[in-house]
C-alpha cells in the first residue's frame, strides 16, 4: 500500500504543487530532482529510485539547492 502511494504521489508530483524540475541527476539507481515552485519560493529535493517509487522528499533552502546543482560529479 505505502509503495503505491508513494508511486502516485511522485507521478502526481508536479501537478499538484506546480512547481516545475529545474535540476536533476542519476547515481546508478537512484535519481535526485530539484524542485522549485514560484509561488510559495520554496525548493523540494526529491530521491527517487529506479522503479519510480519516491524514497524520500523534503524542503530545501536556496542555498542548498544551489549547492546540490553547482557540485561536480567526478
Amino acid at each position: 500500500m505505502m509503495e503505491r502511494l508513494r508511486r502516485i504521489r511522485l507521478e502526481l508530483f508536479n501537478l499538484k504543487t506546480k512547481a516545475r524540475k529545474i535540476f536533476s541527476r542519476a547515481y546508478e539507481d537512484l535519481t535526485m530532482l530539484i524542485y522549485y515552485h514560484d509561488l510559495k519560493k520554496k525548493f523540494q529535493l526529491l530521491i527517487v529510485a529506479s522503479n519510480n517509487l519516491l524514497l524520500a522528499d523534503r524542503e530545501i533552502s536556496r542555498e542548498e539547492a544551489f549547492r546540490i546543482m553547482n557540485t561536480r560529479a567526478n
